[in-house]
């Protein structure tokens, strides 16, 4: 203990970024749910008027899903658990990135991954959400690191639960295979491909039941080869331009030319490094074929971090150069995050659209008459009919998301994708704005119908 205090200044890095989680996302434990997690609840979920939770029967519930159903059965809706347990599984993301790090190219090398990863804006917006994305990567990135120590055992078990998530786990468990048959040395190869075998199995069976129970596919929805190209160029800036990971890049460039002239890439680490961006291109293309939202990506962010922190802590230069380098970069991200506008839901400014959505709704409760219906969207119908999203205290009961211009009274508008119907109604000359809530990019608006 005494001898790890000796090199806590090591550490810096992450007790800083631990900081920065703290100051960025401490207000989301007390937030409502925000669209993008109001939308993928009721893909498995269905919370009930008593606060209860029902697996919702459209499709066979994923790992998270089934998560989020057990701790609100024992512990109830109340939020700040809720999003407590979220929150665990990316601090579990942070150890295994970590871990990967230090024992394939040194503690520094560890540190320098978990800290840049932790300053990414996307991984800030998905720290105690309820969305999958934490999860998902937590369990790739746990495989890939269990298939490159050769603890194929300990690998299937994570691919078992990853394979229902996303498209990603799947793709995950193919290239593991393909790369495991083009090992040309590996003891009992014969009887490890049966841990390659089981998660896809696992996989097959549950695309089965949901095809034939649900008539619907389970993870890979939504293929598209006409627009791929146009899909991987956009998935592609966002993992390696947007967000400032420009700048990310350029140092990770540097860092490995420096490196191989300096000659301190031992060749071990070249496979490693080779693996890691091979993988990280292909969950891209995963991705790009079934059009992910851009939050989904939090896996090759993952593995960028990953490499860039090796990268750098394979410099031969002084240990503080490369220290301050990495603070240089904890500044960076974390000013951009902390002026980001963005609302969608990979930027930390997404609390803001809900934020406003929570001022609308406590709005609509406290002064629209009982006997006035209030149209809305349908994410927008969840939030005023269900109070245990943390919207409101009582239910509405009049509130539909059809639009017919002699029956309502009031339209809310937020900034939700489902709003087809809102759209024809918000261009009725009888519409007039009665109230509008604003934060920075973040707007919802409250409209009365003249009768």
């Amino acid at each position: 203990m005494i001898e790890r205090l000796k090199n806590l200044e090591f550490y810096i890095p992450l007790i800083i970024g631990a900081y920065l989680i703290a100051a960025f996302r401490f207000k989301v434990f007390v937030l409502p749910f925000s669209y993008s997690e109001i939308e993928y609840l009721s893909q498995y979920i269905n919370i009930t008027s008593d606060g209860t939770a029902e697996l919702f029967q459209s499709r066979i519930p994923n790992i998270p899903a089934l998560i989020y159903y057990l701790i609100i059965n024992i512990f109830g809706t109340n939020i700040t658990i809720i999003r407590s347990v979220a929150a665990v599984f990316a601090l579990v993301n942070i150890f295994v990135v970590w871990k990967f790090g230090n024992f394939f190219f040194g503690k520094q090398a560890g540190i320098f991954a978990a800290t840049i990863l932790i300053v990414q804006n996307v991984f800030l917006a998905q720290f105690a959400t309820v969305l999958p994305d934490a999860i998902n990567s937590t369990l790739i990135i746990a495989a890939f690191y269990c298939f490159l120590r050769e603890k194929y055992r300990t690998m299937a078990i994570w691919l078992i639960l990853a394979v229902n998530i996303d498209i990603s786990s799947i793709l995950t468990v193919l290239f593991l295979l393909v790369s495991f048959l083009a090992k040309l040395h590996t003891e009992n190869k014969s009887q490890s491909i049966v841990f390659f075998v089981i998660p896809i199995m696992v996989y097959a069976t549950a695309e089965a039941v949901n095809f034939t129970a649900f008539d619907q596919l389970g993870v890979p929805s939504n293929f598209s080869i006409a627009s791929f190209t146009g899909a991987f160029v956009d998935k592609s800036e966002f993992v390696f331009f947007e967000q400032q990971r420009i700048c990310l890049v350029a140092i990770m460039i540097i860092a490995l030319t420096a490196a191989a002239l300096q000659r301190q890439i031992e060749r071990y680490e070249v496979k490693t490094y080779v693996y890691a961006g091979v993988m990280l291109l292909l969950l891209i293309a995963a991705h790009s074929l079934v059009q992910s939202e851009m939050h989904q990506m939090l896996a090759t962010v993952t593995l960028l971090a990953i490499i860039t922190g090796a990268a750098v802590s394979v410099i031969k230069i002084f240990y503080a150069y490369k220290y301050i380098i990495i603070s240089v970069l904890i500044i960076y991200f974390s000013v951009f995050a902390a002026r980001s506008r963005n609302t969608s839901s990979e930027y930390i400014s997404h609390t803001n659209q809900t934020e406003t959505d929570m001022r609308a709704a406590k709005y609509v409760s406290e002064n629209i008459p009982s006997d006035d219906t209030v149209m809305c969207s349908k994410t927008f119908y969840k939030i005023l009919g269900n109070k245990y999203l943390g919207y409101v205290s009582t239910p509405l009961t009049n509130i539909d998301t059809v639009y017919s211009e002699t029956k309502y009274s009031y339209i809310i508008k937020g900034q939700d994708p489902c709003q087809k119907s809102l759209n024809a109604a918000l261009i009725e000359d009888y519409c007039l704005l009665e109230k509008a809530f604003t934060k920075k990019d973040a707007e919802t608006e409250i409209f009365s119908i003249e009768k």
